[in-house]
């Protein structure tokens, strides 16, 4: 099994494993190149989950359509500037339809969470090193390492994290305890990066929300939430080769 196991975030869709895998080796490449450190390919997993949220539009669901009517109307009209609320007032249309989609499924799907688990199972095994999460990755990941404590994963790699935003918080499985959130189960070492101007990440420091976490900040320039960046940088690079070494 992979020694690292990367775990995408949300609007991958209508990508897959492998072109996912193919677009964040050489970036992982990258940042570990600035620590003297190398991986082979297979050493590097993707758990991949974006297909569970493809529609299929062969299929009639009324409750889809109608859950995400109501869905809709109620990001648009989200103030403030946490989580969803910044992106349905600074997001595109298309992007916002996406997000609309995106939270439906999970609103309408119960057994998602589940799904994805088992696909962080099938991706994470004994020789599962460390496990960065990007975006919505993130919560995935810490997610199926708080319910899989029996795991060896000795580093999780966060990136461009939503798990501070308030809105994320307060939903979390394993829900906080005042105002604590539970360790992610068999991590010894915790890295968590946010890149100046990424609003996915705008509760950058996890460490008083979850403890002993090794917050750090990059600058990714204009692409400030976009995965390559993030995992191209020194800091990503020195985390990985640390747990590896």
């Amino acid at each position: 099994m992979a020694r690292i196991v990367m775990v995408h975030g949300a609007f991958n869709e209508l990508w897959g494993p492998n072109e996912l895998k193919a677009r964040w080796l050489p970036a992982l490449r990258d940042g570990l190149w600035h620590n003297d450190a190398v991986v082979d390919d297979a050493d590097v997993a993707v758990c991949f989950y974006g297909d569970l949220f493809r529609r299929d539009p062969e299929v009639d669901d009324a409750d889809f359509e109608a859950s995400r009517a109501g869905i809709a109307e109620s990001l648009s009209n989200l103030g403030g500037e946490d989580g969803l609320a910044a992106l349905s007032q600074a997001a595109n249309a298309a992007v916002f339809d996406r997000t609309v989609d995106m939270v439906t499924t999970m609103a309408t799907n119960p057994n998602l969470r589940d799904q994805i688990l088992d696909r962080m199972r099938a991706a994470v095994g004994a020789d599962t090193r460390v496990v960065i999460g990007h975006s919505l990755g993130s919560i995935v990941a810490w997610s199926a390492l708080c319910a899989c404590p029996e795991w060896a994963v000795d580093t999780l790699i966060t990136l461009g994290s939503p798990l501070g935003v308030p809105m994320v918080f307060d939903g979390l499985h394993p829900t906080p305890v005042d105002g604590t959130g539970a360790w992610p189960g068999s991590v010894r070492r915790w890295v968590n990066i946010a890149a100046v101007g990424d609003k996915a990440a705008a509760v950058s420091q996890l460490a008083p929300l979850f403890g002993d976490v090794e917050d750090r900040r990059v600058d990714n320039g204009h692409r400030a939430h976009d995965p390559e960046p993030y995992l191209n940088a020194a800091v990503t690079g020195a985390a990985v080769a640390a747990a590896l070494a």
